[in-house]
């Protein structure tokens, strides 16, 4: 049998992730890497992580932290979270979050809910290659969203359209506004406004990768907004 003449199509564009692979430099004991995300092991905070398994595993709640449970994730740290997202501007409640196995596992649902082969996504230029690798597999094509620019919104959507080159509609712009990776640049709240009329106009959804939002050093953080 050859494998090759049943594998799905969208095989042709699964590639060895990049980030799989500067992983595997951490092995080789002469480095000593500043990318990938990788902390200082001996910056983790063991007594807490400790403390809460200890408490994860007493009577009260080891049956529940053991057991299945529902797809959503559990219920009292989607509220916790919904909490939080409260206190940046996001109003919402537990039933609007879904807890994933990391961002990885979130972009992948997001690709395979939104993208039709043919489909565009904008992406800033550079972009997370996570992201990249989580859209792939669902085969949509790629258009350069500039966040930072003026540009109008039917320009934008006159690009786009371009770019989708008739096979596909353009479906979400995907963005770190805080503290992007790999740039490190942070989208003014001018910025952000405009993206939103863009995307409004474009009748296109917007993804947030925020997963630095939090790692402010100085400045006043931005507030979440609306067109």
């Amino acid at each position: 049998m050859q494998w090759t003449d049943v594998l799905a199509t969208r095989n042709s564009r699964m590639k060895a992730s990049e980030i799989r692979e500067l992983l595997k430099l951490l092995d080789q004991p002469d480095i000593i890497s500043f990318a990938g995300g990788i902390p200082d092991p001996a910056l983790f905070p063991t007594a807490a992580f400790s403390k809460a398994f200890e408490t994860a595993m007493t009577p009260e709640h080891a049956a529940s932290a053991l057991q299945y449970s529902v797809s959503e994730g559990y219920k009292p740290l989607r509220e916790w979270i919904a909490g939080e997202m409260g206190k940046i501007g996001v109003p919402c409640d537990a039933d609007n979050i879904f807890i994933t196995s990391g961002s990885q596992q979130a972009l992948d649902y997001l690709g395979k809910l939104l993208i039709s082969p043919g489909d565009t996504a904008l992406v800033t230029a550079p972009t997370y290659l996570g992201a990249l690798g989580a859209f792939n597999a669902y085969e949509p094509r790629y258009a350069r969203l500039d966040a930072f620019s003026n540009e109008t919104p039917e320009a934008a959507q006159a690009e786009a359209a371009e770019a989708s080159d008739g096979k596909g509609r353009v479906k979400f712009a995907y963005l770190s506004a805080d503290f992007a990776n790999p740039t490190g640049e942070t989208l003014s709240l001018e910025g952000r406004k405009a993206l939103l009329a863009r995307a409004d106009a474009m009748n296109i959804a917007v993804i947030e990768d925020a997963a630095y939002q939090s790692l402010r050093f100085d400045g006043e953080a931005i507030p979440a907004t609306s067109p």
